[in-house]
């Protein structure tokens, strides 16, 4: 599931209360737990940050004259698993009460945007209140007023308008929230509100509010926003006479590699005279790279916006850190723009899936372009379909795999306890919330499993693998606990079960089956040496990487491997979760890590280092019986409010990509659907270089690395045959026969050896 604490002297814990908690607290954008700095140490502040000026209004981009760049969009948190990720609405050059455009958000039937999530419980959201948010922290004098003003109207007069202050100051404590309600006409009016400063940053969010008549269709126009000091709203006026804005106009800065990368360039001259401004680009790459740069001088008259596009020059596929400084109003200014440049994935399957949803159809589809093709929704649990004896309702579910299947994605439905609150077999003394009570076996074990055949027989057109229970025996609480007396003759009575209704119902279903534990824990043995494979399909295992280099894992899954032949049955195994986690834009400054998140506690040094960590453990996974590998999980917190993206393998806020997304990407597109396991380098390569081949349909892919960069003396070369191509780590082609191994893999790829003989022609 699993927000993971790390606890001194245990072993790894799936802590889902815990995952609760820090949710509704990071939401809120507090870090619960975390360690105060020391008396001399700056208080953490939150990130992105505006920086101060003399400026009367305190917002960017404030009436919209440089498109959209500084807005996002804040909604109603859904699940545990995020928010709206991305700005709800578009600029209407047409209509405008200041300059040239506004922003318009239309809502209604089909419009209105909808999130989902599938714990705890599975929920569907229609974002009725879509809230324009200015993306960045202002810094403002705790204890003064601050007035918010904004001209606003509405197709249908009478609909409402809500404002939302939210105020923080040190990073690790919660935030504060204001809000306010309008009711709108539909002429262009000013709505003002004051409200005193409850800390010492602010940033705000305001737009419709159509809880009230969320059947009725309707536009919003939103412009002149403006944040000042003093208890009353003065003349509007933009941040800065000159304002400038960098975009790539593409959902999460995601660009396909057969189209030019084009930034796009707003600006507004709110000045006394025309003037010009050169921008200088400076750009980055995955490997940290400086490549060329770049310049482009626009023209800004007075009193009129411009849009440039600025076409810029990439190497290829890949992810890119661009940034943009310029100088205006007698400043420097900067900005930053990261994106990608990926080959849209081709294949309807592929070996990578998520644990959990993305929370917006937008996310999905962006992750299936990298190649990932699977969720694991724990949404079919009994409880959420029949909370009461005989009342029962597909509705919450039937929304949850209607939201993955739509996007075009293939659906591994877990369930992931073995009760309900009242068919559970817990004592009295156990708490009824969460799934406390619904970790226990079921008193009676027969409507535990006909709850089964019914879910698959509803879900079968559009689901074929089925998994039973998340975690059992060694998660404290979550599932048949150790605590409680369950051993592991416990699960795989239940599992028996449960796989004879799952094929009662579907004989064709596949079933994953085990203790979904880490491979490291030997309590997964006891499972393959008590027969436990005989009733599922698939092994389930919880590879988490943590700050376990990828190499380490060889040794523990030739271990199960071999455990499974000794037990007499011999299945492939499916990596229902696992990640390694970082991000090189920290959500707050100076870091401090809060103990009791999970991913937080474990980032390792970069994003390349974690995107590196990942391919590597993909493909040591692969090479070993791995047959799907699930990544924990695509969770988007709210705007202004970076703690919950950390957990989040492959895109950061707004959806923009981290690092390992663009290098799943490239590794899904070599592999393709159905990679076979062909050998590796033999001992004589080197204890520290590794090599795996694959046959993959017509083709044979060999990815190649060492796990730790070695001195210039020791470099290993890596023999590229004839007939056959080296790309890098993004997919970009490499010139040369012969290449030296680094810590970031390497492809050779070919269509006439064999994977066999392609590895026997490139070993060191």
């Amino acid at each position: 599931m699993s927000f993971h604490p790390v606890m001194p002297g245990m072993r790894r814990i799936a802590c889902v209360a815990a995952a609760l908690l820090l949710a509704t607290l990071f939401r809120a954008g507090a870090a619960p737990g975390a360690a105060a700095p020391g008396e001399d140490s700056p208080a953490p502040r939150l990130n992105p940050r505006c920086e101060s000026i003399a400026s009367k209004n305190l917002i960017r981009n404030a009436s919209f004259e440089c498109g959209t760049t500084h807005w996002s969009s804040l909604g109603k948190p859904t699940g545990w698993g995020g928010d709206l990720s991305g700005l709800h609405g578009g600029l209407d050059s047409g209509t405008a009460w200041h300059g040239a455009a506004s922003l318009r958000i239309d809502l209604g039937p089909g419009i209105t945007p909808v999130t989902c999530f599938d714990v705890w419980p599975p929920a569907r959201v229609e974002q009725h209140a879509p809230l324009a948010a200015n993306v960045g922290w202002m810094a403002v004098a705790a204890g003064q007023p601050l007035t918010l003003s904004a001209w606003m109207r509405a197709s249908v007069p009478g609909t409402k308008a809500r404002v939302l202050f939210r105020f923080a100051g040190s990073a690790l404590k919660p935030v504060q929230q204001a809000e306010h309600e309008f009711t709108l006409s539909n002429e262009w009016t000013r709505y003002s509100v004051t409200q005193t400063a409850l800390d010492e940053d602010v940033c705000v969010a305001i737009g419709p509010d159509m809880n009230e008549l969320p059947g009725i269709a309707a536009s919003f126009w939103l412009d002149a926003v403006q944040l000042e000091s003093g208890s009353e709203a003065t003349e509007f006026e933009a941040r800065e006479p000159v304002e400038l804005g960098v975009a790539t106009g593409r959902y999460g800065n995601i660009y396909d590699c057969a189209v030019p990368v084009t930034l796009h360039v707003s600006g507004s001259n709110q000045g006394d005279q025309d003037t010009s401004v050169q921008l200088t680009l400076a750009l980055e790459d995955y490997f940290g790279s400086v490549l060329p740069g770049a310049t482009l001088r626009v023209e800004l008259p007075r009193g009129r916006p411009v849009a440039v596009p600025w076409q810029i020059a990439v190497p290829g596929k890949g992810h890119y850190r661009a940034s943009v400084a310029w100088n205006a109003n007698d400043r420097d200014h900067a900005q930053s723009v990261v994106f990608a440049v990926i080959e849209p994935y081709s294949h309807d399957d592929s070996p990578f899936g998520l644990n959990h949803p993305a929370t917006t159809r937008q996310q999905l589809h962006v992750l299936s372009k990298a190649g990932i093709r699977w969720v694991r929704t724990w949404a079919v649990n009994w409880e959420w379909v029949e909370p009461v004896q005989g009342q029962v309702s597909w509705t919450a579910p039937d929304a949850q795999l209607e939201h993955i299947t739509a996007a075009g994605m293939k659906p591994l439905i877990v369930f992931p306890n073995p009760s309900t609150s009242w068919a559970t077999s817990a004592p009295s003394s156990v708490e009824n919330r969460l799934w406390y009570r619904l970790a226990y076996a079921p008193v009676a074990p027969e409507r535990l499993f006909e709850f089964i055949g019914n879910a698959v027989d509803r879900y079968r057109d559009s689901c074929t693998y089925w998994e039973f229970l998340n975690e059992p025996l060694w998660v404290p609480d979550f599932c048949l606990p150790q605590s409680a007396g369950y051993q592991v003759g416990d699960y795989i009575e239940l599992l028996q079960g449960a796989y004879r209704a799952i094929k009662a119902e579907d004989p064709d279903a596949t079933v994953l089956g085990g203790l979904a534990i880490e491979p490291k824990h030997l309590l997964g043995d006891e499972f393959l040496s008590s027969g436990g494979l005989a009733h599922c399909d698939i092994l389930n295992l919880h590879p988490y990487g943590g700050l376990t280099p990828p190499e380490e894992f060889i040794a523990q899954f030739e271990r199960i491997q071999d455990a499974m032949r000794a037990s007499g049955h011999h299945k492939p195994i499916w990596a229902t979760e696992t990640a390694y986690y970082a991000v090189d834009d920290a959500p707050w400054t100076p870091w401090l890590a809060p103990p009791g998140h999970f991913s937080a506690g474990l980032l390792l040094p970069s994003e390349r280092t974690a995107a590196d960590y990942l391919v590597r453990h993909a493909i040591i996974m692969l090479a070993h019986g791995t047959g799907k590998i699930f990544y924990h999980e695509p969770i988007e917190g709210p705007v202004n409010a970076g703690a919950m993206d950390i957990e989040n393998t492959f895109l950061g806020p707004d959806a923009v990509p981290k690092k390992s997304y663009t290098a799943l990407a490239a590794l899904a597109n070599l592999l393709g659907p159905s990679p076979v396991y062909a050998g590796r380098f033999p001992a004589a390569a080197g204890a520290n270089t590794y090599g795996f081949a694959f046959q993959c349909g017509g083709r044979a892919v060999l990815a190649a690395w060492v796990a730790r960069q070695e001195e210039e003396s020791e470099r290993v070369a890596l023999t590229v045959p004839n007939e056959s191509t080296a790309c890098d780590v993004m997919g970009n082609p490499l010139t040369g026969t012969i290449l030296t191994l680094t810590e970031s893999p390497l492809y050779v790829e070919s269509a006439t050896l064999t994977a066999e003989a392609l590895l026997a022609a490139s070993a060191p």
